[in-house]
């Protein structure tokens, strides 16, 4: 019989999940994931206090699974770039989950901090191996497949042919969770915006734009979203620049200050949505339709 593992579909499942759960299968573990965000699942995670939307909505997600699984995979990633950090919730995300769930089952944490050597992810990935029986050569094999299956998806061109285009900036659990988001991209996409996020704006764009910040970031996501936020701002087709991010995020705040110094920079409008599980939809739906219709206004100008 193979080994449940579980893998809650929240935070950095958005960047690594299909990596995650291809290893995992390698290693021949039966993977379940968490469904799709839903009011419930944000029920759930109203529990925690003082913690951003989308480590509630984490939360949730492990408590829709935790009983039907033999491990979660809970990996505590330190840091995903030299020289920088993750988020400190996301780093402490087992111990709330140990100190808020009773009766969790074991938990697969290992720890992956880049900040200093790349050679500590192949320790975690040896580890997890371990875990489930394998060798090292067998742990490192799959690691080294997963990762090429989850390389395989090209960036979107930045061009179309819809009047207006607008560069939306916000983590991927953010954007891509339709519930937390409140389903942001068909929203724009059915007012006919063109929508570029984050992600397509391609591996080699973030890297080279960040040397023109004043500054390095400290967190790695946060930087990567500063630096493509820069260079969609560069981008001839782009109109306007929108920024996700979740009330009472500490990191989140001084980057939206960042893009938004650099949007003053560039004569690109820009306009910041804060969301937490208060947030009403209409007022939303409103702020949303009238930055549009601005960028419209200014177009023909």
């Amino acid at each position: 019989m193979k080994i449940r593992i579980g893998i809650p579909r929240g935070l950095l499942y958005y960047y690594y999940g299909q990596v995650w759960r291809c290893f995992l299968q390698q290693l021949g573990a039966e993977v379940i994931v968490s469904g799709e965000t839903s009011k419930k699942t944000l029920h759930y995670g109203s529990a925690l206090d003082e913690v951003c939307l989308p480590v509630k909505a984490y939360f949730g997600h492990v408590y829709e699974i935790y009983q039907d699984v033999d491990y979660l995979f809970v990996p505590r990633i330190v840091s995903a770039a030299k020289g920088q950090y993750t988020c400190p919730e996301m780093i402490g995300v087992p111990d709330m989950l140990r100190s808020n769930i009773p009766n969790l089952p074991k938990l697969i944490e290992v720890t992956v901090n880049l900040r200093k050597d790349w050679r500590n992810l192949y320790h975690a990935v040896t580890t997890v191996g371990k875990i489930l029986n394998a060798g090292t050569a067998t742990s490192l094999y799959a690691w080294h497949q997963a990762w090429r299956s989850g390389q395989q998806q090209t960036c979107l061109p930045i061009v179309s042919n819809k009047s207006l285009s607008i560069g939306l900036i916000g983590h991927p659990y953010i954007i891509y969770d339709r519930q937390i988001s409140m389903n942001v991209l068909d929203k724009l996409r059915n007012l006919d915006i063109n929508v570029i996020t984050s992600d397509m704006v391609g591996v080699d764009h973030p890297k080279k734009k960040a040397k023109s910040l004043d500054k390095e970031i400290f967190w790695c996501y946060c930087s990567q979203l500063a630096s493509a936020a820069f260079a969609l701002m560069q981008s001839p087709q782009v109109n306007g620049l929108i920024m996700m991010s979740p009330f009472s995020c500490g990191p989140d705040s001084l980057i939206g200050e960042i893009i938004k110094g650099h949007a003053q920079t560039f004569n690109i409008p820009f306009m910041l949505l804060t969301i937490d599980e208060h947030t009403a939809e209409a007022g939303f739906v409103t702020r949303l339709e009238a930055f549009i219709d601005m960028l419209g206004r200014r177009q023909q100008l």
